[in-house]
């Protein structure tokens, strides 16, 4: 903490301590590494992430992004979360797709104001896309029945035997959790009542929609489907700069959570008990 110090000075100091401190690692470094981990040149790659967790890479959150379109190729689609939810949540019902800010970290934000880059309009979890599929993935998000579910970028991923990689983050990270959910049809996913946002879309044309969101968050046990992923070839883990990350091989994630929650539709949730019970207005969080 610096608290004595102007916002811009702070900043800087922080920059200074992160490049003494951290690990040192070069985008062609993290690039490597990548590919190693196994992501796929010329496929989808949905991306989780922790820039912190990764160590010093001189150039921030645009190098990152620059290593991880070198791994996928030009021929590759990289897309990123850029939720809402957090908002929503709070009460908010207007969504701006050029201008409303991503909540779930830098390297999002970053992504979504760059050059050629797409974000789908759904008001709580849109996503940002940029490569030769990006359109396809997030045409219409906004008129899907659930956030993650059928007709989403998620489940898009999934028929395109796209990849998920949780770079330098934990499991529950992984919003395609929400998408399984929703196409096993859950009982505790959405909530009852649909609610009425104004979305401007990237031309600045206004409308109102009906949007089911996600109801309040249930305890789950995420983190502990990892032996399960591992075991049935979905999952993959390595070290990607200072980090441990994880890959997941989207179609096969799918079919493994589907048959589980098939056979169990409460697979996912933790044991019952008064820990499980959600406090009020706890938004997934994913």
């Amino acid at each position: 903490m610096l608290p004595s110090l102007p916002r811009p000075a702070r900043r800087m100091a922080r920059r200074l301590i992160a490049a003494t401190t951290r690990p040192w690692i070069s985008r062609a470094r993290l690039a490597e590494d990548l590919r190693l981990l196994g992501v796929r040149r010329g496929g989808i790659l949905l991306v989780h992430s922790s820039l912190s967790a990764l160590g010093y890479l001189p150039g921030g959150p645009s190098a990152v992004l620059g290593a991880l379109e070198d791994a996928i190729g030009p021929e590759g689609t990289l897309v990123l979360p850029t939720h809402t939810w957090k908002q929503a949540n709070r009460g908010s019902r207007e969504f701006d797709v050029a201008g409303t800010p991503s909540t779930v970290g830098i390297l999002s934000e970053t992504f979504r104001r760059q050059p050629g880059v797409l974000r789908s309009a759904h008001p709580t979890h849109s996503v940002a896309a940029r490569g030769p599929l990006a359109a396809e993935l997030i045409r219409a998000h906004e008129y899907a029945d659930t956030p993650c579910g059928d007709g989403t970028p998620y489940c898009r991923l999934f028929e395109r035997e796209g990849q998920i990689l949780l770079l330098g983050v934990e499991l529950r990270r992984n919003t395609c959790f929400h998408a399984v959910e929703a196409l096993a049809g859950v009982p505790y996913l959405m909530c009852d009542t649909p609610e009425e946002f104004r979305i401007r879309d990237v031309s600045g044309v206004e409308r109102s929609l009906t949007i089911r969101m996600h109801a309040p968050a249930r305890k789950s046990r995420f983190n502990e489907m990892e032996s399960l992923l591992t075991e049935t070839g979905s999952l993959r883990k390595g070290r990607t700069g200072g980090s441990i990350s994880l890959l997941l091989e989207g179609r096969r994630f799918r079919d493994t959570m589907l048959e589980q929650l098939a056979a169990n539709p409460l697979f996912v949730l933790a044991a019952p008990g008064p820990a499980q019970e959600p406090p009020a207005n706890v938004p997934a969080g994913i």
